[in-house]
């Protein structure tokens, strides 16, 4: 039986969400859709749900209609941009979560909402926003470049919700820097350390360079 769902819009209108969820021989799939008037989605309830208890549609929804969780992982092996390794295993993450088996046509702003309360336990502000805007970047692509039904608008609202609910925040900003005298005990620490064992990360160079290129961490480790 599909359902609807009125929700009220940012400029005050009522969008009807419409949404079927279909269950045979131990195939599962979801689909949703807004419309302007509550005939109209109750008129694609009625079609899409015949359509689909026709032999072989719902294979066929489900093959262009796959999971976040496989969007997830079609997006890590097909970018041509190598993700950091904080990037790879914010997505693993995700998948552990429910959100990742919603179809890409099911997933709305509610879901990402409930997603970033979900992360919230345990986890900063700053953490979750982290996780959304890596999720995000799934979201932009999925539509143009594979033509999944992956809505990057509801990732957007979603996004600002987090943000009102004070679910997600800005990074924090540091208040002060190293004094000179701090960067000398460093130095110090680290000259001992190589004096030690040679072999050990060249820690006096690296902060050297870091403070003098102003470069992040990762992009640092990650120069070959």
């Amino acid at each position: 039986m599909g359902t609807i769902l009125e929700r009220k819009r940012r400029n005050g209108s009522t969008g009807y969400h419409a949404q079927i969820a279909v269950q045979r021989d131990g195939v599962s799939h979801r689909e949703t859709k807004t419309f302007d008037r509550r005939p109209a989605a109750a008129a694609w309830i009625t079609k899409r749900e015949h359509e689909l208890s026709q032999p072989g549609a719902l294979d066929a929804a489900k093959g262009n209609d796959p999971t976040l969780g496989e969007v997830i992982d079609r997006y890590t092996v097909e970018s041509r941009r190598v993700p950091g390794k904080t990037k790879v295993q914010v997505l693993r993450t995700i998948k552990m979560f429910d959100i990742a088996g919603i179809s890409c046509s099911a997933v709305t702003s509610a879901d990402v909402v409930k997603f970033a309360h979900e992360l919230s336990v345990g986890r900063k502000p700053q953490t979750v926003g982290n996780y959304l805007a890596h999720l995000s970047s799934v979201f932009a692509i999925a539509k143009p470049a594979w033509g999944y039904p992956l809505d990057a608008s509801q990732m957007e609202a979603a996004q600002k919700v987090a943000k009102r609910l004070g679910l997600t925040a800005g990074s924090e900003k540091r208040d002060r820097r190293p004094t000179l005298a701090e960067l000398d005990q460093l130095m110090k620490h680290f000259g001992e350390v190589r004096d030690r064992r040679p072999s050990a990360m060249p820690m006096q160079r690296v902060i050297a360079f870091a403070l003098f290129s102003t470069r992040r961490q990762e992009e640092i480790t990650r120069i070959t």
